[in-house]
């Protein structure tokens, strides 16, 4: 008998972090994955800056997505669990990472590739008024309200002040960046030399008798030229003492007397620092605070773990905190886990002594330094950005995977969609369900083919019990946050009933590995599943679970509501409107991440939502009086709205520009990227009346018409509510978190020769 597990995953990598040695990391395992090793991706941002980029960005010489490297899609490729999260406590005897809000994170080999930011706390004050420069997400936000606040000077002309604290090139390029940016935002000429009066003014102070240290005489002569010669006021052996607010106090190096600068706004960008939860890991850390490695990369205390970047110092090898070595430690860094996890001997890495220094000087001129040699002009500022766009787009362009067809002229794709969009279709299972002929009893309420959420039987005169059941495969590579999706989405029937639920029944599969990894992923799963049921008061009464090829999770869930207060999907009135609770989007744009092609910020946005549960919305529809009630998920807006239509031949309109869309929908449905449940729910469009005027053949031109088809997970609940309601209702939705709840149409009249569903802009 064929094995039906053949790659058995034996061994857990987790990547620490998403810096810039990580992303060949994670390339290079796409190119070339490890038999039966499980990767895990756990970073703060997923979003990564490229630093090298920054003075561009804050320039306005290149866009957002120039500066931030997706790390979703070079997760999917390299079919990596992304977790977003932030380590606070790592034990290494026990092999875990232990992050907020979420169940321990196991690992066999640990990569560490977190970079660093500027010591803030050696600064008594600037961990209250200053801004540090990294991490670079949190400096970008600083950065906006920094220009409204120029901005605002400006206009009242009154002077303002920005002091960066730092004499490296982080300081060097960000000074420059910033004096070109705010000065053309003002419409202002750059001053051509220092003292010159001006609205602006950019102060840099470093302790040290020369700007950039690191780099020779000839680079540092060129920039303390450059930034005098623009009027940026720099400061040579000022130490910096404290920080307040809105000022520097300070004192010439070797002297006693302080001095105080008033300023607006305060930069930190000083020598790198590591995280104090560092120090309780019981890694040998070099004086600094930094992970000791040897020249494979690997901790001199711990074999199975590795670092690279800023946060790591290779023994007898110092070398400056730079960008530029991380990226090269990315592919030894890559090749010696590879290594490790296989059993083969290490390679070792030397960094070479001297590496080329590209300084972005603002205007499109650059210092370009290496060794002993330096030279400044266009050219080098040409030669930079080549440099960094080459970088970015090499790990943004992710090609998306190969598919094939099932057959010659067939329309299926071999990449078949999760979640609810792996439903079978609903013209398969009601010919299915037709031909079956269960026995039945007086108590059941419901036929086996009742289009209803949720099945019914009749306990007493003032009880009915809700029973439904709903499973599907895993459309995330993170367990933990699938159950939580999952667990809210199997509520959504009983309380599209405008029931709660009262307890629950599990069914999981967990893809067959060593029985380590199968532990942890069952616990994750268990974990995100209770988390949500407790929230609901909802008893995880029992379960079943078993080995699979794939996560799969589900519940079967009960609940109690009294006979009178059901609220079903028949009913609707003529009058109502009708009012979804949730945007649409789930199915293209999951259908688009599975092909490396969704951002994570569309991504990030949906299991926000995905995360929402409908009671709130469940009790709303109640208090203002719905008729009919449904949840919208694998069948569709319009599928699962023709189960309110009929059989009462209820005739209905609905505008499609005001669905609710979800960030990126729009997008994904105009590149092409469709559930694989899109074409059999596309059979729904016979209910429309008018659909030749918003179905043209190309997908770019209506995306919307394409989203009444788009097959939702955890969606919202669609309601019809007498029209005298409905902005009552509205209103309580939005209050009560479901911020893009809308009026989709409403109910022209009932029982009218067939059902049928209008369509306007």
């Amino acid at each position: 008998m064929k094995n039906p597990f053949p790659t058995l995953a034996a061994q857990t990598l987790v990547l620490l972090g998403g810096g810039h040695s990580h992303l060949a990391v994670l390339m290079q395992l796409a190119k070339q994955p490890v038999p039966g090793l499980d990767i895990v991706l756990v970073t703060r941002d997923v979003e990564t800056p490229y630093s090298g980029a920054l003075p561009a960005w804050i320039n306005g010489d290149c866009a957002t997505d120039d500066l931030l490297i997706d790390l979703r899609p070079l997760a999917q490729m390299a079919g990596a669990r992304l977790i977003r999260a932030t380590v606070e406590k790592m034990d290494l005897q026990n092999r875990t990472l232990h992050c907020a809000g979420r169940p321990a994170i196991g690992f066999d080999i640990l990569s560490i590739n977190i970079g660093s930011w500027p010591d803030v706390a050696a600064i008594p004050g600037a961990e209250q008024f200053a801004i540090p420069v990294k991490p670079i997400p949190e400096f970008l936000k600083h950065w906006e309200s920094i220009q409204q606040e120029v901005d605002s000077a400006v206009s009242e002309q009154r002077p303002y002040t920005i002091t960066i604290i730092g004499g490296g090139p982080a300081s060097v390029e960000l000074a420059c960046a910033m004096q070109m940016r705010l000065y053309r935002n003002a419409g202002l000429p750059l001053p051509d030399r220092l003292g010159q009066e001006s609205f602006i003014r950019i102060v840099l102070m470093t302790n040290g008798s020369v700007l950039l240290s690191a780099l020779n005489p000839g680079a540092q002569a060129r920039a303390l030229c450059t930034l005098r010669s623009r009027g940026i006021d720099v400061r040579l052996q000022h130490s910096v003492r404290s920080v307040e607010q809105n000022a520097v106090l300070w004192e010439t190096t070797g002297t006693s007397t302080v001095e105080s600068l008033q300023t607006d706004r305060i930069l930190v960008a000083t020598g790198a620092s590591a995280p104090d939860w560092l120090q309780h890991t019981g890694l040998t850390l070099d004086a600094g605070g930094f992970i000791l490695v040897n020249n494979h990369l690997q901790s001199v205390s711990h074999a199975n773990v590795f670092a690279t970047g800023d946060i790591a110092s290779i023994e007898n090898c110092p070398r400056p905190r730079s960008g530029v070595y991380a990226v090269r430690q990315g592919m030894p860094l890559a090749r010696n886990l590879r290594r490790f996890a296989t059993g083969i001997p290490l390679q070792s890495y030397n960094p070479q002594a001297h590496v080329l220094a590209l300084l972005n000087l603002g205007d499109g001129t650059a210092i370009a330094a290496r060794g002993n040699w330096s030279l400044q002009g266009r050219w080098a500022g040409v030669w930079k950005k080549w440099i960094d766009q080459r970088f970015v787009e090499k790990y943004s362009r992710i090609p998306a995977p190969v598919e094939r067809s099932f057959s010659a002229g067939s329309r299926s794709s071999s990449l078949r969609c999760a979640g609810c969009g792996a439903k079978v279709g609903s013209t398969m299972l009601h010919d299915v369900l037709a031909q079956l002929h269960p026995c039945t009893h007086p108590d059941i309420l419901s036929a086996h083919m009742s289009t209803e959420d949720a099945a019914m039987i009749r306990i007493d005169e003032r009880r009915t019990l809700l029973q439904t059941v709903d499973h599907f495969r895993a459309f995330i590579n993170d367990p933990y946050l699938f159950a939580r999706i999952a667990t809210v989405h199997c509520l959504s029937d009983i309380h599209a009933m405008g029931a709660t639920a009262h307890s629950a029944l599990a069914i999981v599969s967990v893809p067959h590995a060593a029985p380590r990894i199968m532990q942890s992923m069952l616990l994750e799963i268990m974990s995100g599943c209770t988390e949500v049921l407790n929230a609901h008061n909802t008893a995880l009464i029992g379960g079943h679970s078993s080995e699979a090829q794939e996560l799969s999770f589900g519940l079967s869930v009960n609940g109690f509501v009294e006979p009178d207060r059901i609220l079903t999907k028949r009913g609707m009135q003529p009058g109502d409107v009708l009012i979804l609770c949730k945007p649409l989007g789930t199915g293209t744009l999951f259908a688009a991440d599975m092909r490396y092609q969704a951002k994570q910020r569309w991504i990030e946005n949906a299991l926000t939502h995905m995360q929402h549960s409908n009671q709130m919305a469940s009790h709303c529809f109640v208090r203002h009086g719905a008729n009919a009630c449904t949840d919208i998920t694998g069948f569709g807006l319009l599928g699962h709205l023709s189960e309110m239509l009929t059989p009462d031949a209820v005739r209905v309109v609905l505008s499609l520009n005001a669905l609710p869309i979800l960030d990126g929908a729009l997008e994904c449905v105009a590149g092409g990227y469709l559930s694989s449940l899109q074409e059999d729910n596309a059979r729904h469009a016979a209910l429309l009346t008018n659909a030749e005027q918003f179905h043209p053949k190309q997908l770019n031109k209506q995306p919307l018409y394409h989203l009444l088809f788009d097959p939702q997970t955890a969606g919202g609940l669609l309601a019809s509510v007498p029209a005298r309601n409905a902005a009552a209702c509205l209103a309580d939705l939005h209050a009560a978190g479901y911020r893009n709840a809308a009026s989709i149409g409403e109910v022209l009249s009932t029982g009218g020769e067939s059902a049928a569903v209008g369509l306007r802009e």
